[in-house]
């Protein structure tokens, strides 16, 4: 196997898998130029539309076969559970593992008062 046809299996538990390809540098700049502008809707932030974009762009791009029975295509792609994607695009190179927390402001209080 080459360095271009490079592949991974990423285990999702339940004896799910995806198996992805990497991210290349190029594939990434692209997409990086291809957020930036996309637009957000009243009440969204510009940040996050823009990560929820990068994100199916990099699944659409990586994921080349996975344990369902159903095709790998950019339709089944976005019905991935939420949760998963997190997994997966820390795989290939585009996020955190974890989902990050809300991005609301943090409480003042303490459990002293």
């Amino acid at each position: 196997m080459g360095l271009l046809n490079q592949r991974k299996r990423v285990d999702l538990g339940d004896g799910e898998w995806v198996e992805v390809r990497p991210l290349s540098l190029e594939a990434l700049r692209t997409m990086r130029q291809k957020v930036a502008g996309v637009e957000s809707a009243p009440g969204e932030e510009k940040a996050e539309v823009q990560g929820f974009a990068l994100t199916q762009m990099a699944l659409e791009s990586c994921i080349v076969a996975w344990s369902d029975e159903a095709p790998v295509t950019p339709d089944n792609i976005k019905q991935l559970p939420y949760e998963m994607t997190f997994t997966i695009a820390a795989e290939v190179g585009v996020g955190e593992k974890e989902r990050p927390l809300s991005s609301g402001p943090s409480s003042t209080a303490t459990s002293e008062e």
